[in-house]
């Protein structure tokens, strides 16, 4: 299966979601075709999709993950999904391929979500490096893993596999036992894992702990959505006149070059390649070294 999307929302608001479905649909529709989403006034899904996805958020201590392998259902509502997670950032991953691709059933894609005690993590790509496909890599890899770490794979393939490796930078580093890890220390991480990976031409990586999302981001397009605080909400006199985005969307897809266009109740940015982080404490504000 094809054409695969990642997506974060990360929001200000630890009692219930960040945005509405109304407005999840519009960013959705604008700005990922291809992948079904239509606008609420717009035509139903094209029947000749098949779809999978795959939703996580962080609640305490505890990883939320829902997967749906293939989607044949047209009543299966991902963004029913995508905001039923109780997280202040919630990754999910979706694909689309039309009917009969390739053959006449549907392989089902590997998009499962990656998870650590209170870590999630998903990769775009499938495979771990382009120009690397024996398996001298993914061992070096397993290599940098505590046996605790390589005793919680579950073998669900490269993308498992470049999240772990994250994790195991993090507990080189001292870090992965801690309650919460600061910014500057998941892009640490990040970074040390991009390294060891050899820094592909083509690398797209999201991990959280829900609270901090972590990003790398390297190949294809890289989009962020931020939803303004109602002017004259009790949320925008709570968050005061310096924060003013109550919810940031990140998706990463193989879009055009060019911004979609935008609409009232959402401001859209095109990001540059890098490593960075996106707090739930100041959505909209983007950290890098």
């Amino acid at each position: 299966m094809d054409n695969v999307a990642l997506f974060a929302l990360v929001h200000g608001n630890p009692d219930g979601r960040g945005v509405e479905a109304s407005w999840l649909t519009r960013v959705l529709s604008r700005c990922c075709e291809g992948h079904g989403f239509s606008p609420e006034d717009g035509a139903a899904v094209d029947p000749t999709l098949v779809r999978a996805w795959s939703v996580g958020g962080v609640q305490g201590s505890e990883t939320l993950v829902q997967s749906r392998p293939v989607v044949r259902e047209l009543r299966a509502d991902f963004i029913a999904d995508f905001l039923r997670a109780p997280s202040q950032t919630t990754l999910a991953a979706h694909a689309v391929a039309p009917s009969g691709h390739g053959s006449e059933d549907i392989p089902v894609p590997r998009l499962g979500l990656a998870r650590f005690q209170r870590w999630l993590g998903v990769r775009a790509e499938s495979g771990l490096a382009a120009e690397d496909r024996d398996d001298a890599l993914r061992e070096r890899l397993k290599a940098t893993m505590p046996d605790f770490l390589t005793r919680a794979l579950s073998h669900s393939g490269d993308r498992e596999l470049a999240v772990f490796g994250f994790l195991a930078a993090l507990h080189a580093n001292g870090d992965l036992n801690k309650p919460y890890v600061g910014p500057p220390q998941i892009r640490r991480a990040l970074a040390s894992l991009d390294e060891l990976l050899g820094r592909p031409a083509r690398l797209n990586l999201l991990v959280c702990d829900g609270r901090t999302l972590g990003v790398i981001h390297r190949g294809g397009r890289l989009l962020l959505v931020d939803a303004p605080i109602p002017s004259g909400s009790r949320r925008a006199f709570a968050h005061g006149p310096e924060q003013r985005v109550q919810a940031s969307l990140v998706i990463h897809d193989d879009g055009p070059a060019e911004l979609p266009p935008a609409f009232d109740g959402a401001e859209i940015r095109r990001l540059p390649e890098g490593i960075f982080t996106l707090s739930a404490r100041q959505p909209g504000q983007i950290e890098r070294e």
